[in-house]
């Protein structure tokens, strides 16, 4: 053990002999001698000496030229977790630089009463007292977080000596941190790394498969590798294109999985199109390559896109683009340079590894990361007093996959994908996310919880009057998706004087049971419901967003859901083996499975209904099925309890300032809720006024206030109510204006 101790030794110090200056090089040794003698003979789960980890992750880190102050912090790194000595002595003897990186990387043992509130922490608590505290120092040094990764990428390469609970844990960490740290530093080589050692843990035998697979495809594209490279060499020569190198680009097998899972494939159906890096001097020859090469072989319309001109947040620039070469094969085209090539696989450690060479450490590049760290305190700090949610807000909010949107002057908004014109309007300032009435996206007006895409243009109209919406809190309707944005809006009910909060608690309340059409029902009858002391705790609860709205509606509905009209939802259907399932949402149709796909739980299904209006259930995958042509017949289906359940049957009435396109709106979000619209009244009770009266066939009353609520949401819509009886009308019969009435089978 203490020769291989003194191998690796050897080989670290003739590494950093190359580029570490005198003065550093001394300070590495004397980091080196002091964590040696700490950890003596301390031994890892494998059996080896622990000191064989630390200088494997400052060898990691030398192989990219970081100084002398991250590599001694990397060899010190476990000396205050694993031994007595304290982050006072480590200042004491190597500066407060080197400390301050090593308190960043170190676990939390002890937990103060300022974190824990005068307890132990749980397993959960102390993993995110530990990220916040690295999370927070990482923001004012990247090399904490770098020291970090590539501590866990030796310890995953290592993390078969673990019990496996254990390696269980630290795989899903992993996955749910690191790998994504690293994607977003850019060090794309150690992210694909992370990843895999994770599936292998966690799914060993897919990832085998997969892994398997892939080298097969990859010998399988050598063949047509050579004569296809050749083509590229010949045809960019003659355009006076120097090409540096033509690489063939397998994929990475987490991806791989994560793209199978997706779309529910098996590895069989694993993408075979080889993938081709074209390298060339610099970024205008890349264009001008990639028009070449269309002009001969035909671009795939929807497959290009520019990471040169708008780069990914994780640093990558390249220009993708699709081709159908003349033997027929596609071609996936990805050209860069070399300079984009490095730094795509090792992001920020292009600044130390290329220190003053400003074509791999960039003004523009720099100040990607400063944002990234930036979005990470912004997070932190929306929540300081619950490390929990700042933990959360940093992982979901800023590690996964980001979007870029524009506001109206053109200014660039990085938010994850997913995120809404609420979170938009919320990262702007709080105070237009507080204030946020309206939204357009791209001059097109659009719900508050409509998804934003990459590139959108986004404007936010605000009202001075205007407040957050309870509902919104509501993560099922999803109006925000971000936990910055959410917390603070939730910081907006919090700080509500008492009093406002008990009567805008009690005009909630009084809006809700309109809404579900009980104006009647007794507060005292909703106290019960919801378990509350009385009615002032049920106004303060409402108000303060403690109770959300929609959990209140909820609960009311289902006290009342045994009344009214109701049928039995699932239908039963035989298979020719004459197994038993029940279809649901099919509305009374007769039903048969069809013959030649034979669906069964889980697959997705629908139903086509014939000229005899029965319907045949397809699998969603079925060679039959063809929903675009098959348009206007084809019926969303889902698989439902043989136990029989109701149906209700409801009459909902929304009144809207009319505008375009609203109906469509409406009756799309009722589509998407997948719920039966049996017929639909319009009717206009005032000039510029319409009144749209819907018949509904609901499942379940969750389904229902969602439905309820997000109608209520949309622009230039004022009020949302159900009638509980069987004339939608009888209360506007002093209208004169004529009434449309459509009906759907």
């Amino acid at each position: 053990m203490a020769a291989r101790i003194g191998d690796e030794a050897k080989a670290f110090f003739a590494l950093i002999n190359t580029y570490l200056r005198t003065r550093q090089r001394i300070l590495v040794q004397r980091a080196f001698s002091f964590a040696r003698q700490a950890h003596g003979t301390q031994r890892r789960k494998s059996g080896e000496l622990f000191f064989i980890h630390p200088i494997k992750v400052a060898s990691y880190l030398a192989e990219y030229h970081l100084d002398g102050e991250a590599l001694a912090a990397a060899l010190l790194h476990d000396v205050a977790e694993d031994t007595v000595v304290s982050i006072q002595r480590i200042e004491a003897e190597f500066g407060m630089e080197v400390a301050r990186l090593v308190d960043g990387v170190t676990k939390l043992k002890d937990v103060t009463e300022g974190i824990a509130k005068g307890r132990q922490l749980t397993r959960e608590e102390l993993q995110d007292a530990t990220l916040i505290k690295m999370f927070g120092v990482m923001t004012l040094d990247e090399r904490t977080i770098i020291i970090k990764i590539f501590d866990r990428l030796h310890n995953m390469r290592t993390i078969f000596a673990l019990p496996r609970h254990k390696q269980e844990q630290k795989a899903k960490e992993t996955l749910l941190v690191y790998a994504p740290l690293a994607n977003r530093l850019g060090i794309w080589q150690v992210k694909n790394e992370l990843e895999s050692l994770s599936l292998a843990v966690l799914q060993n035998k897919t990832y085998h498969l997969i892994k398997q697979r892939l080298d097969e495809i990859y010998q399988e594209h050598l063949i047509t590798y050579h004569d296809i490279s050749g083509e590229i060499y010949q045809i960019l020569l003659q355009a006076d294109i120097d090409v540096s190198n033509v690489m063939l680009a397998p994929e990475n097998v987490y991806t791989v999985y994560q793209d199978l899972m997706g779309k529910g494939a098996s590895f069989h159906d694993i993408d075979r199109t080889i993938r081709l890096v074209v390298m060339v001097n610099d970024w205008l020859e890349c264009y001008q390559a990639m028009g070449i090469l269309h002009q001969l072989w035909r671009p795939v319309p929807g497959l290009f896109d520019d990471y040169i001109a708008v780069p990914r947040d994780n640093l990558y620039r390249s220009l993708h683009t699709t081709v159908i070469h003349t033997s027929g094969q596609r071609l996936k085209l990805r050209f860069r340079t070399p300079v984009m090539d490095k730094v795509s696989e090792i992001g920020v450690l292009a600044k130390w590894l290329y220190v003053g060479t400003t074509n791999f450490w960039t003004k523009g590049t720099a100040q990607r990361i400063d944002t990234f760290f930036n979005n990470i305190n912004e997070n932190i700090r929306a929540e300081p007093q619950n490390p929990t949610l700042g933990v959360k807000g940093v992982v979901e909010d800023v590690f996964r996959k980001q979007i870029h949107v524009y506001t109206p002057q053109g200014d660039v908004v990085e938010l994850v994908e997913g995120a809404t014109p609420i979170d938009f309007a919320y990262r702007i300032h709080t105070e237009l996310g507080n204030q946020c009435y309206s939204a357009e996206v791209n001059e097109v007006s659009v719900a508050l919880n409509k998804p934003l895409r990459d590139g959108d243009r986004v404007s936010i109209t605000k009202r001075s009057s205007a407040q957050p919406h309870r509902a919104w809190l509501d993560e099922d309707l999803g109006y925000i998706t971000t936990t910055y944005a959410r917390s603070h809006a939730r910081r907006w009910f919090r700080r509500l004087p008492e009093k406002v909060a008990i009567s805008q608690g009690k005009a909630l309340l009084q809006q809700e049971l309109y809404m579900l059409g009980y104006p009647d029902f007794a507060h005292e009858q909703v106290v019960a419901l919801l378990n509350q002391k009385t009615i002032t705790t049920l106004y303060y609860s409402l108000g303060k967003a403690e109770i959300l709205p929609t959990t209140l509606a909820t609960r009311i509905l289902k006290s009342k859901w045994h009344e009214g009209q109701s049928h039995t939802l699932s239908n039963v259907v035989f298979s020719e083996s004459g197994e038993q399932f029940a279809i649901a949402n099919a509305h009374g149709h007769d039903l048969s499975l069809c013959k030649s796909c034979k669906p069964r739980p889980p697959d997705s299904i629908s139903g086509f209904i014939r000229a005899d209006s029965r319907v045949t259930v397809h699998a969603e995958s079925c060679h039959l099925f063809n929903p675009n042509r098959l348009s206007g017949r084809i019926i969303k289906l889902h698989w439902g309890e043989l136990a029989e359940n109701d149906l209700k049957v409801l009459t909902v009435c929304v009144d809207v300032y009319d505008r375009y396109g609203l109906l469509f709106e409406v009756t799309q979000l009722v589509k998407d809720e997948q719920i039966n619209i049996a017929a639909i009244n319009t009717y206009t009770p005032r000039k510029g006024e319409v009144r749209m009266v819907f018949s509904m066939e609901v499942i379940e009353p969750r389904q229902l206030v969602r439905i309820l609520h997000q109608i209520r949401a949309l622009a230039n819509v004022y009020a949302v109510h159900c009638i509980h009886n069987d004339s939608a009308n009888d209360e506007d019969d002093d209208s004169d204006a004529s009434l449309k009435t459509y009906y759907f089978d």
